[in-house]
């Protein structure tokens, strides 16, 4: 009897279900992607403690042509659909090919029939063009948020949208409040900039 006792059913005779059983639970099931991670990283420009988006564009035209281009796609991007009434260009000089315009447009987090979660976006938009290139810069960005409970609070982007304030300590995850700020910036200076790209490149 003490003999029998040292009997056992090999592994290998195991059913076939049950084996699949024990691998699946051991099997480490992989971690979901997670719906935001493009917005992690280094996505949001900070240059000497400010947030900038700054991009430089070539073609082949003259310092001249793409001033005057610039000046007139700038008077079209203050007049877009994003923009408020107090978007304009604001101070020009011809001599030194640059352009500045005040920027307060609409960010949209969020829209319904019954709600509309948006804030206003303000900043300052600079061309500066020379032989071959223009020089986009967008800085001193700041919101305005809160219009639906008649209280504004106005956040700057240097500490509200950048790493330390719009992601976990990890960086892993975006802040809930902070981070939709986050995203609905990084994609219209992306836009933005894009936008310039293109306009830059037909110019002759």
């Amino acid at each position: 009897m003490a003999a029998l006792a040292q009997w056992e059913v090999p592994t290998e005779s195991q059913p076939q279900a049950q084996q699949q059983r024990h691998s699946s639970a051991s099997s480490t099931q992989p971690e979901k992607e997670y719906k935001w991670a493009a917005y992690l990283g280094d996505v949001v420009p900070v240059v000497d403690g400010e947030v900038v988006w700054e991009r430089t564009f070539t073609n082949e035209a003259s310092a001249d042509v793409n001033y005057e281009a610039m000046l007139k796609y700038m008077n079209e991007v203050t007049h877009d659909e994003h923009q408020t009434e107090q978007s304009l260009v604001a101070l020009v000089n011809k001599a030194e090919h640059t352009i500045a315009a005040r920027m307060e447009e609409w960010l949209v987090f969020s829209t319904s029939f019954i709600s509309l979660d948006r804030t206003r976006l303000i900043y300052t938009l600079t061309a500066t063009c020379s032989d071959g290139a223009v020089t986009v810069k967008a800085f001193r960005l700041h919101y305005l948020y809160g219009e639906q409970q008649n209280k504004e609070t106005r956040y700057a982007a240097e500490e509200w949208i950048t790493d330390k304030y719009a992601l976990n300590k990890k960086k892993t995850r975006l802040l809930p409040h902070s981070g939709k700020f986050r995203r609905t910036t990084v994609d219209r200076m992306e836009e933005l900039m894009k936008n310039f790209e293109l306009r830059v490149k037909a110019t002759k």
